[in-house]
């Protein structure tokens, strides 16, 4: 059995999904809430090596390897130089928001800590290959990172049949329904498919989640839809839990990934596996996955008539073609989107790094 001390937001997908997943195989997982306690303002350096010795404490106690989800920047990447063994799991805003804002000192100085603070990891992983290179052009050594997608539960979400109660509870009778469910919040770009749907047919409706979503930008979302006229084909839904979220992409004739910055599209992996057409962000991370499957259904994320034309082409798909993508999806998702393969991942650095205390690590 093996002990983990993730240092991480406890709501967080990605977080829940791999320490339920290492609980599941016998391991202890403690998550340190990354932000508990630090409102914004708060967030000082003696703020964060009181969350340092906390780590310590609970590191030396339990022998547990340090998973750091997110890598911090600025004090609170400084509060984890020198806690060892410990794994950088980079998200991608992550990496690329701190590089984005070198051109201000504040900015350069965030990026020169978290330089400090990858260079110093045991280990660095990250679900795309572009941002393997990211995080290496940041800092980390290339030696000893890797690629380790997010990965979903293939059990969980394949290919079937509709719910026909779901149909009827989300009022979606006769309707053709595009899934859109990042969260409501400006880097997914939803109020972009919003536009999108008023250049759609009057059949097709929009089905988003309030899943952690930005209360000002639903408001922003709702008011673009009554203008529109499109008030009646938006289905803002309550938050859905992990039992529930295959059955929506069961029911969705198209999902829709707008992101405008993204690590490792994971509802783009969640949709292949359910074997969905997919209409997404142009992004080199998700160029990875769409790329040799579907490449028209990559489209910029702030162009609306881009975004409608790819959903009307998904939806104009005979079921010939429909199943040949699915298949093709789903193969891909199989070969290279296991969830489980993660979570060994995560199993053989624990047995790679777990004697190194204090040092860096000789495992690569």
């Amino acid at each position: 059995m093996a002990a983990f001390l993730f240092l991480a937001d406890p709501a967080s997908v990605h977080t829940v999904r791999w320490a339920e997943g290492l609980r599941r195989r016998g391991h202890t997982v403690e998550i340190v809430p990354s932000h508990e306690g630090m409102a914004p303002g708060a967030r000082t350096l003696t703020s964060w090596l009181r969350r340092r010795w906390h780590l310590r404490r609970a590191m030396r106690r339990s022998g547990a390897v340090l998973v750091i989800q997110y890598v911090p920047a600025g004090v609170r990447a400084l509060a984890m130089l020198g806690l060892h063994p410990r794994i950088a799991v980079a998200w991608g805003s992550d990496i690329h928001a701190t590089q984005a804002r070198r051109g201000t000192v504040r900015g350069t100085l965030a990026a020169i800590q978290q330089r400090a603070l990858l260079r110093g990891c045991d280990a660095v992983v990250a679900p795309s290959q572009d941002l393997v290179r990211a995080a290496i052009a940041a800092g980390a050594e290339a030696s000893r990172t890797r690629c380790v997608p997010f990965g979903v539960d293939l059990r969980a979400f394949r290919p079937g049949l509709p719910d026909p109660a779901l149909r009827a509870r989300l009022d979606v009778l006769g309707r053709r329904v595009v899934l859109s469910n990042r969260t409501i919040a400006p880097l997914y770009h939803q109020m972009t498919v919003v536009e999108a749907l008023d250049l759609l047919p009057s059949d097709v409706v929009v089905v988003m989640t309030r899943q952690r979503a930005s209360q000002s930008e639903i408001a922003r979302v709702e008011a673009r839809a009554c203008e529109l006229g499109l008030a009646d084909r938006l289905r803002l839904i309550d938050p859905v839990g992990e039992s529930e979220l295959p059955g929506l992409y069961r029911l969705a004739d198209v999902v829709v990934s707008l992101a405008g910055s993204d690590g490792g599209p994971v509802t783009v992996l969640e949709a292949m596996a359910s074997g969905k057409p997919i209409v997404a962000s142009d992004l080199p991370a998700v160029r990875e996955w769409l790329g040799s499957v579907d490449p028209t259904a990559l489209v910029p994320p702030d162009d609306a008539a881009a975004v409608a034309s790819a959903i009307r082409r998904a939806l104009a798909l005979t079921p010939r073609e429909r199943e040949e993508l699915s298949s093709r999806e789903r193969a891909v998702a199989e070969a290279r989107a296991d969830r489980e393969e993660a979570l060994t991942v995560m199993e053989t650095l624990h047995s790679a790094l777990s004697a190194v205390r204090g040092g860096m690590s000789p495992w690569l």
